[in-house]
């Protein structure tokens, strides 16, 4: 259970403190100080773990690159999320209800249990090793069942068809000698991370109004989007490649799957109507239908038109425990249980958010907006990177810009390889 993961996180917390001080290890007290932009509970749970603290920090540090690759050509490219003290939730951006704030919660608290996880398997954190709680029984079953389903459409096919070529003799041997597997490997501990990702950045949310509940849902979505898309990877044994026995184990999955999966969230976030904040009543929000001709010039559509209300009470009050979203098993459910089963899981997943975004063109340091001047755009373009929507109506100008780039590269024996540096000048479109 949730309760029993958080004890276990506990336990192994003061155990880690424990192994620093019998073995002379250092105190992180250092590395804690050094990061701006913490809570006192933060900054003293990175006291207690000071190695896993370094890792949700590299997740943060991952969460924020990718973020600028999935906003590169928006209004909003996540700048405001590059502060000094490599800390996002330190941004002015973060105390807003912005669409675009959603986004950076959840991505921050996915950057987070993705890197602890995977720093978990590499053996880099006395907290934790690779995940102890895989279910193997039902994993060799859905594993075998999806090896074995191959090898049933060859039979299938050996009925009416008596002559294989080569080509489909080599693909039924390998679906034969494929259910021939072992379960192995470090697979990630998810679940560590999860909780770790919780402790960190949830305490941060302790005023009990709507707006830490978004915010406690926005972190609860981003680690959905890593642990419900963890994926099985194999890796062949044998002679020559042959593959004769397989040896797999539970991977998180690149980070830029969750990235696409976030911004996919990001595109149908749901807006919370602001007349219910902090009243303590059901929270009413207005989900925009999907509009076929969305606005390319902004980071999101924010229009007006075709609103439906959503109630996501349940949602905002279990964003801590998600289990609270589920329909009791073992009773009978009728078509509206079965509905509103359906409405929590895929609000559980949703982004929320309860100010409407501005349109990013202008400056404004009291959200940390930078505005999009000096921003390169695609003059011929027509979508979001284009002059015409990145300038916001301003125009843009040709300037010549030089840049240094590796050219002539050379294979040296052994074993690398040298290249001079080249300086290349081409016209490039700003904005004005």
């Amino acid at each position: 259970t949730t309760r029993h993961c958080h004890l276990h996180l506990i336990i192994v917390i003061i155990l880690a403190c424990c192994t620093r001080w019998l073995y002379g290890l250092p105190d992180g007290r250092a590395t804690c100080r050094s990061v701006p932009g913490l809570t006192k509970d933060q900054v003293e749970l990175c006291y207690k773990a000071s190695d896993v603290t370094a890792a949700a920090l590299e997740g943060l540090d991952m969460a924020i690159r990718e973020c600028q690759i999935q906003f590169q050509w928006h209004r909003w490219n996540c700048s405001s999320l590059s502060t000094k003290s490599r800390n996002p939730h330190a941004s002015n951006l973060l105390k807003k209800g912005y669409r675009e704030s959603a986004f950076a919660f959840a991505i921050s608290a996915a950057g987070v249990a993705h890197s602890v996880a995977r720093a978990c398997s590499q053996g880099r954190l006395m907290s934790c090793g690779c995940d102890p709680s895989i279910n193997r029984k039902t994993l060799n079953k859905n594993l075998r069942q999806s090896l074995d389903k191959e090898k049933k459409q060859f039979l299938q096919y050996l009925e009416t068809n008596q002559i294989l070529t080569p080509e489909e003799e080599k693909k039924l041997e390998r679906s034969k000698i494929a259910s021939r597997w072992k379960w192995g490997g470090c697979s990630h501990n998810m679940d560590f991370g999860v909780e770790y990702s919780k402790l960190f950045l949830d305490c941060r949310e302790k005023a009990g109004d709507i707006q830490s509940k978004i915010n406690l849902h926005n972190n609860h979505a981003g680690r959905m989007a890593v642990s419900n898309n963890m994926e099985f990877r194999c890796k062949c044994h044998g002679m020559s490649g042959s593959c004769q026995l397989k040896t797999c184990w539970k991977s998180a999955p690149d980070f830029h799957i969750v990235g696409k999966v976030l911004k996919h969230q990001f595109r149908k976030a749901i807006l919370v109507d602001q007349s219910n904040l902090g009243n303590g009543e059901p929270v009413v929000v207005l989900k925009r239908a999907r509009n076929k001709k969305s606005n390319a010039g902004s980071a999101g559509n924010n229009g007006d038109a075709n609103l439906d209300a959503v109630d996501v009470s349940g949602a905002l009050l279990a964003a801590g425990n998600p289990t609270d979203l589920d329909v009791e098993r073992g009773t009978r459910q009728t078509s509206a249980d079965k509905n509103a089963a359906r409405m929590a899981r895929k609000l559980e997943t949703s982004l929320f958010y309860y100010q409407r975004s501005p349109n990013f063109c202008e400056r404004d340091l009291s959200a940390d907006i930078q505005g999009t001047l000096g921003r390169k755009c695609n003059r011929n373009a027509t979508t979001s990177d284009g002059c015409a929507s990145l300038c916001c109506g301003r125009g843009h100008s040709q300037v010549k810009e030089r840049r240094a780039e590796r050219c002539r590269c050379k294979f040296q024996w052994c074993c690398s390889v040298e290249c001079d540096e080249c300086h290349v000048e081409e016209w490039i479109s700003v904005c004005n």
